[in-house]
């Protein structure tokens, strides 16, 4: 796994054309690649290609990222993160220190997007802890 570098233009949000069976308008996502994680896909690729040409021919091209091509032959799973990162100041971030949103008295975000990047591992255990967090502030709140 890799680290994704945070790129300020990465975010969600609302569609504006493709809409729900309600009729309201679905999120999706806003990505672009940093030159570093591009760079450290194709590292990776050219790694996993080595390993596969040891065991054999190989019949499928091996190089570069998913970046590259919308129907790539090996994903690389992504946890989607900093769509709602949190911080101490409502002018650099979306959510204050308990994950509650700026200016909602009612608004939590317990999902992977508080976290800015993943530090190059698997974040579910962390955004497990944060939940487990936040809610114990809920709880204060009852």
């Amino acid at each position: 796994m890799a680290n994704q570098v945070p790129v300020k233009t990465n975010r969600i949000e609302l569609h504006p054309t493709v809409q729900d069976k309600w009729g309201r308008p679905v999120a999706y996502i806003i990505k672009q690649w940093h030159p570093h994680d591009m760079a450290l896909m194709d590292t990776f690729a050219d790694l996993c290609g080595q390993v596969l040409r040891t065991a054999g021919p190989v019949t499928q091209p091996t190089q570069g990222g998913v970046y590259q091509a919308e129907n790539a032959y090996a994903r690389i799973a992504n946890h989607i993160l900093g769509g709602a990162r949190f911080g101490t100041e409502r002018q650099d971030s979306v959510l204050d220190p308990s994950c509650r949103a700026w200016d909602f008295d009612n608004l939590y975000v317990t999902d992977g997007s508080f976290m800015p990047t993943s530090g190059g591992g698997n974040p579910t255990l962390t955004i497990q802890a944060n939940a487990f967090r936040v809610g114990d502030v809920l709880k204060t709140r009852i």
